[in-house]
């Protein structure tokens, strides 16, 4: 019996997998958001249930809290927190913040008050109902976002807001709850342990995906020849983080797996080997796929419920209507009400009238307001009416607002490439272009293919690069093609060869992971500087994160043992990391010198902005041989160079390794033994076995 009841189960998983794999062929075809589409077919596929009494299960609320709290939810939170910025998301915390926390807050309030109103919902049913309505779903949000391929800053403004203003939902949900069940008065003390409650439930579940994210990072070093076992560690990371943080700390399981999430972004960005991080992208890709297609399809299967209802409530409707406007004027009054006030802030960066409808129009509500109203007891005042009223507004939201957000983007033209983006995009395609007709001369050399063929190929790309250059040049007329244009153009290219640099001297060995995590942070700031129109800054004093909270903690340590070796280890890694600054902003600005010889060929006359970026580079390399002077005293005490020269070499010798198994000049087993040699030469030096024995670690 059981083996059927499972055979049955998973031959229906299995139809409704094949059911949105198929919609999402028809959706893309016809241009319409898939996920959305899902929750049509899924009403439609409600009907069908008195014919086919197997699918009488799926509209279980149990399962669907269940399923969604804890399957569908972490994945789709860990692949939006893997693949977030987490540096655009630093830069935007205030707006993101101020939405997330006293927004939904003011939100709940308003929609609270406004339903008490208008629907036989008491006080405090409708204040709960406000809680639980207010929250953007990041499950609705991520999802409608990746599809439409909104502009970047608006993305992270809208999903970091959904992401972490769950948490708020939740804490305000439980707090109102708790009021109505045991009938507490709302005084200062309710307020601030519901204040301490948030931070805990916050706080307390964030640190705890960053403790477990750290603990699954080292466990992955321990795997680097193995590009399966990553993708099992994340798997186990994002749904045990979720757990464990939800069901037996009780905090918020949401904040956990985004935490843990971004643990593995920061650090696999150069930490992990490109075939690691290509694995890791395409199975969180899938997996989201996935998590997305039964989650809209679950939500069109419980929204059938609804339209039942309707036909047989009386002012049902009405109600619902009533509570789509009282949403709808909530999320007015606290989107153009709290993001207008924060450009009294320092240092914050203005968002416009066209961001802030986009913002207000876009935040959908969607599986997470509907698993809250599931959690309800039947026995609660005005359960089933609460249940009503967030289909109702989850409905209006994912298939009015969900379907015309495309187009207000649109309208905005947000979507369109700028005068630079588009030059660059032809540029970019001037490279490709001749990246292929590279390949048409070496098959030609193979003389095993019809010329006649070739040539007719090689005729196209001459007629793809020729009018690619008319597009250019077209642009180039433009009256918005001026200095301005040309310098970001110029500082752009720049900065990417800068970037480059960097990957090949860690790739080389000769800078740490933490040192090439730093300055491509300090790239992607320099980048938006350049977007906006502003001149990067000459900042040679960064330091890595991890050396930061390692000089912290060593100045703290040092007033309690100022001779044990753990605070002469710290002190040794800062000054490593501030040699391997210097070298490779050193390095950089001599393979920045072949840009300025491409310049004036592509941008004429402008020889004033050429000189411009020339005497950056200029001045930042003085000041970083200045730098390098200044630890003279140390390179020398510790003899860095050597270890920097030994461990390039040995970084050359795995290559080779790798290179000759590639070609079948060595055996597996071979190649597994001298790598396994190679990688222990490479694990002494990064943990300065060497350095750490000598007895003149004084500084």
């Amino acid at each position: 019996m059981s083996g059927e009841f499972l055979v049955n189960h998973m031959l229906l998983a299995l139809a409704l997998l094949l059911l949105a794999a198929g919609s999402a062929i028809f959706f893309k075809k016809i241009k319409f958001p898939y996920t959305i589409g899902l929750v049509v077919v899924g009403i439609v596929l409600a009907l069908l249930i008195n014919y086919i009494p197997k699918l009488g299960s799926l509209t279980n609320v149990l399962i669907f809290h269940d399923i969604i709290y804890y399957v569908l939810l972490p994945t789709l939170i860990f692949d939006a927190a893997v693949n977030i910025d987490s540096r655009l998301l630093v830069k935007n915390l205030l707006p993101i913040f101020a939405l997330a926390a006293p927004g939904l807050v003011i939100s709940t309030i308003l929609v609270g008050f406004l339903i008490t109103l208008t629907t036989p919902l008491t006080l405090g049913p409708s204040l709960l109902f406000g809680a639980l309505i207010s929250a953007t779903d990041p499950v609705a949000v991520i999802s409608l976002f990746k599809d439409i391929g909104a502009p970047k800053r608006l993305t992270i403004l809208v999903d970091g807001e959904s992401l972490f203003n769950d948490a708020t939902a939740i804490v305000l949900f439980n707090i109102i709850l708790a009021i109505i069940i045991t009938g507490t008065r709302i005084n200062g003390i309710t307020i601030g342990l519901g204040v301490l409650n948030f931070l805990f439930v916050f706080l307390g579940g964030l640190l705890t995906g960053v403790i477990i994210g750290f603990i699954a990072v080292l466990i992955i070093n321990c795997s680097r020849k193995e590009p399966l076992t990553p993708i099992a560690i994340s798997t186990v990371l994002a749904f045990a983080s979720f757990i464990i943080a939800d069901h037996y700390l009780k905090m918020s399981g949401v904040m956990s797996t985004l935490g843990a999430g971004i643990v593995i972004s920061w650090y696999g960005g150069v930490r992990f080997t490109d075939e690691v991080k290509q694995y890791l992208l395409q199975f969180w890709e899938y997996a989201s796929f996935v998590a997305n297609s039964f989650i809209f399809l679950l939500l069109g299967l419980i929204e059938w419920r609804l339209i039942y209802d309707i036909g047989h409530s009386k002012n049902l409707l009405l109600y619902i209507i009533y509570a789509i406007l009282a949403v709808t004027v909530a999320r007015i009054l606290v989107v153009y009400g709290i993001i207008p006030i924060l450009k009294f802030f320092p240092k914050y960066e203005k968002i416009d009238l066209k961001y802030q409808t986009i913002i207000f129009w876009g935040g959908l509500r969607g599986a997470v307001p509907l698993a809250l109203a599931f959690s309800l007891t039947s026995s609660f005042e005005g359960h089933r009416l609460i249940i009503e009223l967030t289909l109702g507004v989850v409905l209006f939201t994912l298939l009015v607002q969900g379907t015309t957000t495309k187009l207000l983007i649109k309208w905005f033209k947000l979507d369109q490439l700028s005068l630079f983006e588009k030059i660059m995009c032809y540029q970019a395609k001037l490279i490709s272009i001749a990246n292929g007709k590279e390949i048409i001369n070496k098959l030609k050399a193979q003389k095993y293919l019809s010329i006649n063929n070739l040539e007719l190929v090689n005729k196209s790309y001459d007629d793809a690069g020729k009018k690619t250059k008319e597009y250019l040049s077209d642009l180039q007329k433009d009256p918005e093609f001026n200095s301005n244009t040309i310098r970001k153009l110029l500082w752009y290219e720049a900065v990417s060869v800068e970037k480059n640099a960097y990957k090949l001297l860690f790739d080389k060995g000769l800078i740490s992971e933490s040192v090439l995590r730093e300055l491509f942070i300090n790239i992607e700031s320099q980048r938006d500087d350049i977007k906006s129109g502003r001149l990067p800054e000459i900042d040679l004093n960064g330091v890595p994160v991890e050396i930061k909270i390692r000089s912290f903690v060593y100045h703290i340590l040092k007033l309690i043992s100022p001779k044990s070796k753990f605070i002469k280890r710290i002190k040794y890694k800062t000054i490593v990391s501030k040699y391997e600054m210097t070298l490779a902003m050193i390095t950089a600005n001599n393979h920045i010198k072949s840009v300025f010889g491409r310049m004036p060929e592509m941008y004429g006359l402008q020889r004033e902005i050429i000189i411009e970026c020339q005497n950056f580079y200029k001045q930042r390399a003085k000041n970083s041989i200045k730098q390098r002077k200044k630890l003279e005293h140390f390179i020398t005490k510790f003899n860095l160079q050597k270890q920097t020269i030994y461990r390039a070499v040995i970084n050359a010798e795995l290559d080779s390794i790798k290179e000759l198994e590639l070609r079948g000049n060595i055996p597996f087993s071979v190649a597994t033994i001298l790598t396994d040699d190679i990688e222990n030469k490479i694990s002494k030096i990064a943990r300065n076995n060497e350095s750490f024995t000598k007895a003149d670690l004084k500084i």
